[in-house]
C-alpha cells in the first residue's frame, strides 16, 4: 500500500472515531455506561489499526518540548518552525501557556533542532525524548482528517 493510500485509510478511520463519538456523546441525554463502554472499545481497536497501518518510518517517535525565555512566546517559536516544517509533513504541534511541544520524525529532528537553535539561541529550555503521545503523522485530529478526505474526494471528483 503506498503513503498516500495508508494515509487516506488512516483519515477514514479517524473519521469513524469521530463519527462514533458524535453517536454517543454528542446527543442530547447523557451516554449510558454501556454506550460510553462500547466507545472505548471502538476506539481501541481503531487505534490498534491506525498505530499498524503507520508504518515506522513515518510515525513521530521524537518529542522536542520547553518553555521560552522571557520575551520568546510559545506562538514565536511554533510560526517560526512552521514556516519551514509543514505540519502533517513528518512533524506536528501543540501548545499552552508557553510551554510547547513538538512531535518530529527522526529524519527531521537535527534540522527542526538546528533551526531552533539558529532563530532562538539560548532562549528555549529545551528537551527531547521518546514521544509516547502523537505519533500519528498526518493528522492531529479528525477534523484535520475530515478536511483531508474532503480535499482528496474534491480532487476526484467523488
Amino acid at each position: 500500500m503506498s503513503t498516500k493510500e495508508i494515509k487516506e485509510q488512516v483519515a477514514k478511520l479517524m473519521v469513524a472515531t469521530a463519527q462514533k463519538w458524535k453517536a454517543v456523546y454528542g446527543k442530547e441525554e447523557e451516554a449510558t455506561q454501556e454506550e460510553k463502554d462500547g466507545y472505548a472499545v471502538f476506539r481501541e481497536e481503531i487505534d490498534k489499526k491506525i498505530d499498524s497501518l503507520i508504518p515506522e518510518r513515518e510515525k513521530l517517535s521524537i518529542c522536542l518540548t520547553g518553555c521560552a525565555a522571557e520575551g520568546i512566546s510559545h506562538y514565536d517559536i511554533e510560526d517560526s518552525l512552521q514556516t519551514v516544517f509543514k505540519s502533517g509533513e513528518g512533524i506536528q504541534y501543540d501548545s499552552e501557556s508557553g510551554q510547547f511541544w513538538v512531535y518530529v520524525n527522526p529524519r527531521l529532528v537535527q534540522k527542526v533542532l538546528r533551526h531552533i537553535d539558529y532563530h532562538f539561541p539560548g532562549g528555549i529550555d529545551l528537551n527531547v525524548s521518546p514521544n509516547r503521545y502523537a505519533d500519528n503523522p498526518w493528522f492531529q485530529n479528525w477534523t484535520q482528517a475530515e478536511r483531508y478526505l474532503a480535499q482528496i474526494s474534491a480532487e476526484t471528483g467523488e
